[in-house]
């Protein structure tokens, strides 16, 4: 029984938000009526005390002219109504969905209802108070009725002036859609959504205000409106994911109204029986909506905002790595590489790698997240991506050498992680995997490998230096020697001497680099290249140098035996006893051993 009258109210709120406009014509009607029977009950009382306190007696009452009341309640009409045409009318032409929600706010239907309503109860008593005896009527329109409604038409034109700027908009969005957030945790809510009708209209709720913000955020140019809806978008997922638990799970059926929604009309049935085990059609549909902002503010080259959405992003992930929402951590995942994918063919298009510089260090935000949650496989597959992209991006940076930055960008921020995890002394195991996915951003490596160029990029081996400068400093040896064991594979593209020399560049440039830079940048002025740890240089140089020797001897006894073997070919070919086969493996020895250093290091 109680179920039922829970499912009643239910059913009875829906209703009225659905046709607010009626429900307020309804209530301003019935409140007229009302405040008339009441007064009209009292009026004795009340014409009594006026005559007692200052002398009006009944005869004055009957006295009032009420032919001058419809001309007057016309104008209070026509000025509001007037105003309130204008307004919304030029408001909406850069606010689009203004004019959705105004015929949605209490407050402006309640009160051009009772204005209306008002109106034309002074028209009937003008005709009918004598007939009807109503005299108390005539005194309540005229001095109750008539004064309140010029009183509060001034405030409430302010009211709509305020009301039609463009970040009254976005609160007045913001706030109606945690609302119905919110509601649909309520008991009376849960328990209506066994009529599909009830979840079809909080789906198409929910998911028209993100259309909503995603219009506006097309149409406005203040760089302020714009930075408040991204702002408002993310609170929303964030509030949604809170009260998420509380849902009936019926709410998140992929209905008529999810599946005919522009972001997924164009799925198939396997993807909505996704969607709904997932439960992440509201979550998606915001992500499609971020994505697509994402896109344009990035031809647009408004990095700021571009920037603020990806961090709206990963505040959303961080909340879904608290609460433990799997299935969402999964899309942000997606979300993620998404942006990777549009930041890289953006940089590539205009030769302007900063949104994927900005990209990277709030995509590494989201990593250190796993870490602090202790979430190592998603940090795996967080590398994996890392390294993934970055070779990509290498591979465009010859035609574009300010991506080789963005290598770099990758490398440190993955530096920094790991530099976490050690001192947070995780399994050794784990931090070698992920040491050698750090180790494979440089592979290819940064220059030319068989035509040196001073003036390549080598930032990612400066990095790798920095980190095998912690390992060291905190007593990983392991962990630094295989970082020197790759940093010695660039010897099989130079000589020992020039090899050195290089090396030499990298250690002063290493020294020389402090932990600011000189010029800033979206991120600030840090100096990604700087290593708290360069008075070790030298313990790494001792490291290298014993690797180094032990590596070329192996070299060497390659190389020789290599020799030897090619000598006793050359000698029986002296003799004229080589056979056509051990020709061919002479020729063979003799390529092997003018490649053997690069074949050697390369292996």
């Amino acid at each position: 029984m109680g179920e039922s009258f829970v499912l009643f109210f239910a059913r009875l709120e829906n209703l009225i938000n659905r046709h607010r406009s009626i429900t307020a014509l309804l209530a301003v009607i019935i409140g007229v009526l009302l405040t008339d029977i009441l007064f009209h009950y009292f009026y004795p009382s009340i014409a009594i005390w006026l005559d007692q306190q200052f002398g009006i007696g009944i005869d004055d009452h009957q006295k009032v002219d009420l032919t001058f009341a419809p001309e007057i309640w016309g104008g209070v009409l026509a000025t509001v109504l007037g105003t309130l045409i204008i307004v919304i009318a030029i408001a909406a032409e850069s606010t689009p969905k203004l004019m959705d929600l105004f015929v949605k706010d209490w407050l402006s239907l309640i009160f051009i209802w009772f204005l209306i309503i008002a109106s034309i109860h002074a028209i009937i008593i003008m005709y009918y108070f004598e007939s009807l005896e109503r005299i108390s009527s005539v005194i309540l329109n005229t001095y109750v009725y008539l004064p309140l409604s010029i009183v509060y038409s001034l405030p409430y034109i302010f009211y709509i002036l305020l009301y039609s700027k463009t970040d009254n908009v976005i609160k007045k969005l913001y706030s109606l859609n945690v609302n119905d957030i919110k509601r649909l945790g309520k008991r009376s809510v849960r328990i209506s959504m066994q009529d599909t009708n009830v979840i079809e209209h909080y789906q198409y709720l929910l998911m028209a205000t993100i259309d909503q913000f995603d219009d506006l955020l097309e149409y406005i140019s203040f760089k302020e409106a714009q930075t408040e809806i991204i702002r408002r978008v993310g609170d929303t997922v964030c509030i949604y994911m809170e009260y998420k638990k509380s849902f009936n799970p019926n709410f998140f059926t992929a209905t008529q109204t999810v599946r005919l929604n522009p972001t997924f009309r164009t799925y198939v049935e396997n993807q909505y029986k996704e969607l709904e085990e997932r439960q992440t059609f509201y979550e998606v549909k915001s992500f499609r909506m971020m994505g697509n902002a994402y896109i344009r503010k990035m031809d647009n080259g408004e990095y700021e905002l571009a920037s603020l959405i990806v961090s709206e992003v990963v505040n959303v992930g961080l909340l879904a790595l608290k609460l433990n929402h799997e299935n969402l951590i999964t899309d942000i995942n997606i979300r993620f590489n998404t942006f990777m994918r549009f930041a890289i063919k953006q940089a590539i298009r205009n030769n302007e790698p900063r949104n994927l510089y900005n990209l990277a260090f709030h995509y590494s935000l989201l990593l250190q997240g796993y870490v602090d949650h202790k979430e190592t496989d998603l940090l795996k597959q967080g590398y994996f991506y890392f390294k993934y992209y970055g070779n990509e991006i290498y591979k465009h940076a010859a035609n574009n050498p300010s991506l080789y930055f963005i290598v770099d960008t990758l490398t440190s921020e993955l530096k920094k992680i790991s530099i976490l995890i050690s001192e947070k002394e995780w399994d050794d195991e784990l931090q070698e995997h992920l040491l050698g996915e750090i180790l494979q951003l440089d592979s290819p490596p940064d220059y030319p490998k068989d035509d040196l160029d001073q003036n390549v990029n080598n930032g990612v081996r400066v990095l790798q230096i920095g980190l095998a400068l912690h390992y060291i400093k905190i007593d990983k040896p392991k962990f630094a020697e295989k970082i020197i064991s790759d940093v010695l594979d660039d010897l099989a593209f130079f000589d020992n001497k020039t090899y050195l020399n290089l090396m030499d560049g990298l250690y002063n440039r290493i020294r020389f680099s402090g932990p600011t830079f000189w010029e800033d940048t979206d991120r600030g002025n840090t100096n990604i290249y700087y290593s708290p740890d360069s008075g070790l240089i030298d313990d790494f140089k001792k490291i290298l140098s014993k690797q180094m020797k032990k590596r070329l001897d192996e070299l060497d006894r390659d190389v020789q035996f290599l020799r030897l073997e090619l000598d006793k070919l050359q000698t029986k070919d002296k003799e004229g006893k080589l056979t056509q086969a051990e020709a061919a493996q002479m020729t063979e020895l003799a390529g092997q051993i003018s490649t053997r250093r690069k074949t050697f290091f390369m292996g």
